[in-house]
């Protein structure tokens, strides 16, 4: 009974860390008038507002928790640049030490953002502005933090480690999004069929490459051949996932959040401003940005997800091999090779279902909560898939008894 009930058992603390986290999201923060948005256009605050949103955030009710993980999120991919890099030596350096540097890079950019958001904060109080400010933007970091310590408190008790977090920011308002966008626009009613043909179209697409694999059939030496059938190297069809696009979303959000920033300390940085009005969400330097992001995020986790070197050497330390291939260097290579072509189509997929429909912005802006569902979709199948894929692995866990 015991065994069965670790999956439940854990099921029910992601529940209470899922309501903290909405009960947090309704939490206002002090002195702000909610029934105003942001002080930026409208087009500006809605981009704002959903990649935020993204990432756990709630710029929409001005929450504590309004940037969410976005800084946390962002600091992990900078690091991971950093580490990329031999010239600084990071791979040496302990554990300890590169979590604490990844908290100061995630202060600094949560400073940002949350600094940024608050002078643009519409403020309802007789207090001093430059006060409220401060209190604000202090309240938004540790919202931040707060959702960083909730995260690993679900990796180590619950399912699906900071991947459930964000799920909840974007159902939570998905349902809200696509009625408010249909109540603006008028469709006529065939086109609401021809749209739910393409959804489905579109599901099974992207279930199905989500669940695709290329098999490397693997040899191992001692084991029969009747077994070779079982044993192969399993790479994704899209080695990157949905991953790409939340992260290059957030990516491209924060040289918004600096240039509010600079206008907030000088508004008549006309340099500022007309950068600003170019990086809004769905302006065509945002557009191409936000594709090499995706471009550049796909082949990143890509190579970092299938690490064609560990491979390899664990393939010789486990005296295992590849038809005519080299143990070693050729076996390094071959594996690499795979992943590039592969993610040349991940990469292409990517950019097809979760870039090209913010092309349809450059005619029409009203659509820009429509044309975040495709990436929302594929980020959410793969956080499906690895929660799946984690549940099953406590079952397989569970089955082996002890002996004492």
């Amino acid at each position: 009974m015991m065994k069965r009930s670790e999956v439940g058992k854990r099921f029910c603390w992601t529940i209470l860390f899922v309501f903290i986290y909405v009960f947090g999201s309704k939490i206002a923060l002090p002195f702000v008038d909610l029934s105003r948005a942001l002080n930026v256009n409208e087009t500006t605050a809605t981009g704002l507002q959903l990649s935020s949103a993204i990432m756990g955030g709630n710029l929409r009710g001005m929450s504590i928790f309004s940037i969410g993980l976005s800084p946390w999120m962002s600091s992990m991919i900078l690091w991971r640049m950093f580490t990329v890099s031999k010239r600084f030596n990071l791979e040496k350096t302990s554990a300890d030490i590169v979590e604490r540097r990844k908290m100061y890079l995630t202060l600094v950019l949560a400073l940002v953002q949350a600094l940024a958001v608050s002078m643009y904060l519409p403020l309802q109080t007789s207090l001093d502005s430059a006060l409220v400010i401060a209190v604000n933007t202090m309240i938004m970091i540790a919202g931040t933090f707060f959702l960083v310590w909730l995260s690993d408190l679900n990796a180590a008790l619950g399912l699906g480690n900071s991947v459930v977090i964000m799920m909840a920011g974007m159902v939570m308002y998905l349902p809200e999004d696509i009625m408010r966008t249909l109540s603006k626009i008028d469709i006529p009613t065939y086109w609401y069929t021809i749209g739910l043909f393409l959804i489905l179209v579109f599901v099974f697409t992207a279930v199905l490459i989500e669940y695709a694999r290329y098999r490397i059939p693997v040899n191992k030496l001692g084991i029969h051949n009747n077994l070779k059938s079982y044993t192969f190297l399993d790479i994704k069809l899209n080695p990157a996932g949905g991953m790409p696009f939340m992260y290059a979303m957030t990516l491209v959000s924060i040289p918004q959040y600096v240039l509010l920033l600079v206008l907030s300390m000088d508004s008549n940085a006309k340099w500022a401003a007309k950068l600003a009005k170019e990086l809004v969400m769905g302006e065509p330097v945002w557009i191409l940005l936000y594709v090499f992001m995706i471009a550049l995020l796909s082949f990143a986790f890509s190579f970092v997800n299938v690490n064609g070197e560990e491979i390899a050497e664990k393939m010789m330390k486990n005296s295992e091999y590849i038809d005519s291939v080299y143990p070693g260097p050729d076996t390094r290579k071959f594996i690499n090779r795979i992943v590039l072509r592969l993610t040349v189509f991940g990469t292409l997929y990517l950019i097809l279902f979760t870039a090209l429909p913010f092309s349809v912005l450059l005619w029409d802006k009203d659509l820009l909560r429509l044309t975040m569902i495709p990436g929302t979709f594929l980020m959410f199948v793969g956080m499906i898939y690895n929660i799946r894929e984690e549940i099953h692995a406590l079952q397989v866990n569970q089955r082996y008894t002890r002996l004492f």
